[in-house]
């Protein structure tokens, strides 16, 4: 007889990830569609259907050996055995022993966890890693009955398993609902083989992206337009990033804190026009890849190459639904191969074929991914044609924004500058200064006044049109007693022409130059601050100001 359970100790927050996700899929289940009302052991029961039934009991990355993807079982088996293990478990008929579950925080029985019932948990055989000794960690049965409903309610991310969890319940409600949803819907569409798979492959690229849902649907992360206050203060998102399967399991934590919310928030609600074209302009296919170039016009990356890949569609498609594979290649373009046919002499048919990079392909091929999934798929033919022949390799959008890394994301995920980059940009196009302020004063830190007297001392210098360029020279120096000269020199020349004072000595130490402070940041706020403002002039014309040092291609030193 199947105990009655207080359905509370199974969604309320404990503060846990893991067993958060849980809670909220178990909610949702209890109050949408077929499973509303159901009690918790009829959807342990519908949910093991679905692994074993509909996904073929691949939760390995989820839980290793468990009764869901222990190998001796046949699917009969291993329904039977999940099920056996839930009814004792519900009715403390497994052996446990009292104690205070770590996670919900009440003395009850607790019972034994591990890889096959917990995710990321310790081995038993290790026990200088758990508390006290222990032969493993021991948890309530309604944590371990969370566990079980998490994988309905992640994604696949690349080649692991991503759970966003914040410190804002609307946020984690808005977020698991909208996974469990996804999931559901593929298997009503009889496509579903496992769970769904994130369109991104690069963790900050997808946290970045579950932020832009945040704001567009939940109220409390959506920046207060009226006000330099925001209702997003104070959210966090984290990423977990990580597998529970074979000898090595993994986990990374990527976090976004509430600084940079609040910050990115302001930017896509208030200058989206500035802030999508800068991030756009910012993404390479590693770090250290120089060879693809960005057209703003377009928005989309060219590179030229000697040779490249075409591999049949239908190839790709297949290799595409291999999960295993984690198939990512960046698509560059479609092109028809004319193949002759074997079985009769002087006939070609037109083959539709997807263009890839051959030095991405070939990178790929060398990963431990493909190498293991060609241990199991020997006889599966990829049909791939090397082109030995120059070809401009189009990346679009669509495609680069999901599968490359992006500077500006990363640098901002790991606390990272990136003024250098706004200045990079800012040299040619248009950048809002007030994104600048906002990145400068909430995430650098850097004192209002110090911003201020930047801006007077750039708009006392473009005053000067006749020698702008020769100014803005001055000021890329990667000296500082050669800026100090060049700004004493314009204190000066104001002094000279009977204006109110440009900057007092105590601004000057205090604000402009501190001894905490790096005078290049200073140097390269001011360069964005003139930059901008010329933009904003349209007497003056950018093109001609940066004329010159295009063509001597000048390096500008930039010191972080």
């Amino acid at each position: 007889m199947i105990q009655e359970l207080e359905i509370n100790w199974f969604t309320h927050r404990t503060g846990d990830p893991f067993a958060d996700v849980g809670g909220y899929v178990i909610e949702y289940l209890l109050e949408n569609g077929d499973t509303k009302g159901k009690d918790i052991f009829q959807l342990i029961e519908w949910m093991t259907k679905i692994y074993v039934n509909k996904w073929g009991g691949k939760l390995n990355a989820f839980f290793l050996n468990s009764t869901i993807t222990q190998p001796a079982f046949n699917l009969e088996s291993k329904t039977i055995e999940t099920l056996n293990y839930f009814r004792k478990l519900i009715n403390d008929e497994s052996p446990s022993k009292k104690g205070c579950c770590r996670i919900l925080g009440v003395n009850t029985n607790l019972f034994s966890a591990g890889r096959s019932n917990h995710i990321m948990s310790g081995s038993g055989t290790l026990i200088n890693f758990h508390h006290g000794f222990e032969n493993g960690i021991f948890l309530s049965k309604e944590v371990l009955i969370r566990m079980f409903f998490v994988p309905l309610g992640v994604e696949q991310l690349g080649d692991k398993i991503a759970i966003i969890a914040s410190n804002n319940d609307a946020t984690n409600r808005f977020i698991i609902t909208k996974n469990v949803t996804n999931n559901l819907k593929d298997l009503a569409s009889g496509i579903s083989k496992s769970i769904q798979r994130s369109i991104f492959t690069k963790p900050a690229n997808a946290i970045f992206d579950y932020a832009n849902q945040c704001i567009d649907n939940v109220k409390t992360a959506t920046y207060d337009e009226d006000s330099d206050k925001s209702m997003s203060k104070g959210i966090t998102l984290n990423l977990f990033h990580f597998t529970n399967f074979g000898a090595t399991p993994t986990i990374n934590l990527y976090t976004l804190p509430a600084t940079v919310f609040l910050f990115y928030s302001h930017c896509v609600l208030r200058h989206k026009k500035d802030w999508s074209a800068f991030t756009t302009a910012n993404y390479k296919k590693y770090i250290g890849y120089n060879a693809a170039n960005y057209d703003e016009v377009t928005e989309t990356y060219s590179e030229k190459v000697s040779e490249y890949v075409l591999i049949p569609k239908g190839k790709v498609q297949k290799l595409q639904a291999f999960e295993d594979l984690n198939f990512t290649l960046s698509i560059a373009g479609e092109e028809t191969l004319h193949e002759k046919l074997e079985t009769e002499k002087n006939k070609t048919i037109e083959v539709e074929c997807v263009v890839f990079s051959k030095s991405e392909f070939d990178n790929w091929k060398t990963s431990k991914l493909y190498n293991d999934w060609r241990a199991d798929n020997k006889d599966f033919k990829i049909g791939n044609s090397v082109i030995k022949k120059s070809k401009t390799l189009i990346y679009k959008q669509e495609d680069f924004s999901r599968k490359w890394i992006n500077i500006i994301y990363e640098n901002l995920l790991n606390d990272k500058p990136i003024l250098s980059k706004i200045l990079e940009w800012n040299k040619r196009f248009p950048f809002d200064f007030r994104i600048t302020k906002i990145y400068q004063i909430n995430l650098r830190k850097m004192n209002k006044e110090t911003v201020r007297q930047i801006e007077v001392i750039s708009d006392y210098i473009i005053k000067d049109v006749g020698n702008i360029k020769k100014n803005i020279t001055k000021i890329k120096t990667s000296k500082y007693a050669e800026l100090r000269s060049f700004l004493i020199k314009q204190i000066e020349n104001n002094y000279k022409k009977g204006n109110t004072m440009l900057i007092s000595l105590n601004d000057y130490v205090k604000y402009l130059f501190p001894e905490d402070r790096n005078w290049s940041e200073v140097r390269d706020l001011m360069l964005i601050c003139i930059y901008q403002k010329l933009h904003e002039n349209p007497n003056i014309s950018i093109s001609e100001i940066n004329g010159d040092e295009e063509e001597e291609d000048v390096e500008i030193p930039i010191v972080e």
